[in-house]
């Protein structure tokens, strides 16, 4: 099993380190082997240990159905005009996705990365408050298979597609069928799944303790049996956020009126749902040796680099 922490080319990341090296010390202070790469906007590539990047997080659009389908009036209520959205996906139609995703294999092919992750998921700003969907999981993950097999149609790299669960349409990891589905209608033979432990608690808003979530993960592999051998990495955290949701859901949020002030709201929700803290109760070891991943991700959100510390021996702790 390879270890890799989550790392961005987001200054809030990159900027904790002034050359590779101290990246590195950093990683060998804890034995970890890598990084699981997300690259944004343009960095300073010799900050990355590029010997260390075992992963690449793919770009995540949390909204893209409407625009690969074409479905303009979504689009109007969503960005409030066409540059809006044209700025976001860089582009006027499908391609412009195509294009985006394609820089991310390039990264892959660039550092000889082992595996690409990418979000199965789809969800509106609006729809990220009301809990109340226009698509189906069906329908995102069709969809997103249609995008993967144009995409990955004439990639000659070898890193494994892992295909990354959350808590809105498209691979939750509740449906086996869905997962099977998503599966069987990717034609690109080195996939998998990339289990998301936080994404999966915030399918259930009665989760309110660590527990609760090892319980349900648990439940989870169960169901999805003779599947579960899929299931080559795992983003771990945890993120027992139930009580938020459920007044969330359960009440009307006021959205601004215009797409910049939404948008701050959206992170805002999702950063209060979704808060990647350390998965430490127990339990938690057992879970992951009953999942054996080929690749474990500390996936941990941090302010600073002694916060990062701090928060990844309390995740190894759990784990000993």
């Amino acid at each position: 099993m390879k270890t890799t922490i989550n790392f961005s080319t987001c200054s809030c990341d990159i900027d904790r380190y002034e050359t590779a090296g101290e990246l590195n010390a950093f990683l060998d202070e804890f034995g970890i082997d890598g990084i699981e790469l997300s690259c944004q906007w343009q960095f300073d590539e010799s900050r990355i240990p590029t010997n260390r990047v075992i992963g690449i997080h793919m770009r995540a659009f949390a909204n893209w159905m409407d625009f690969y389908l074409g479905n303009t009036d979504a689009l109007v209520r969503e960005f409030d005009n066409r540059p809006n959205w044209e700025k976001f996906y860089g582009g006027s139609d499908k391609n412009a996705l195509i294009r985006q995703f394609k820089c991310d294999l390039e990264a892959a092919e660039r550092y000889n990365a082992e595996y690409l992750v990418f979000h199965v998921a789809n969800e509106t700003i609006e729809e990220g408050f009301t809990g109340e969907y226009s698509y189906t999981d069906e329908q995102v993950a069709d969809c997103a298979a249609e995008l993967l097999n144009e995409l990955f149609s004439n990639y000659k790299g070898s890193a494994a597609l892992l295909l990354e669960n959350l808590w809105m349409p498209g691979l939750t990891m509740r449906a086996p069928v869905i997962t099977e589905r998503l599966l069987n209608s990717i034609e690109y033979e080195n996939k998998g799944i990339m289990l998301d432990t936080g994404h999966l608690m915030h399918t259930d808003i009665s989760i309110d303790t660590q527990e609760q979530g090892v319980k349900l993960i648990n439940e989870m592999l169960d169901i999805h049996g003779e599947l579960t051998k899929h299931i080559r990495g795992v983003h771990l955290h945890q993120s027992a956020t139930g009580a938020y949701m459920r007044k969330l859901y359960g009440s009307a949020t006021e959205l601004k009126p215009t797409y910049e002030e939404r948008t701050m709201q959206m992170y805002l929700n999702a950063f209060a749902i979704d808060r990647h803290e350390p998965f430490t109760c127990a339990g938690v070891k057992a879970l992951v040796e009953r999942i054996a991943p080929q690749y474990l991700t500390f996936e941990l959100m941090s302010e600073s680099r002694e916060q990062h510390k701090k928060l990844l021996s309390e995740q190894f702790d759990a784990l000993r």
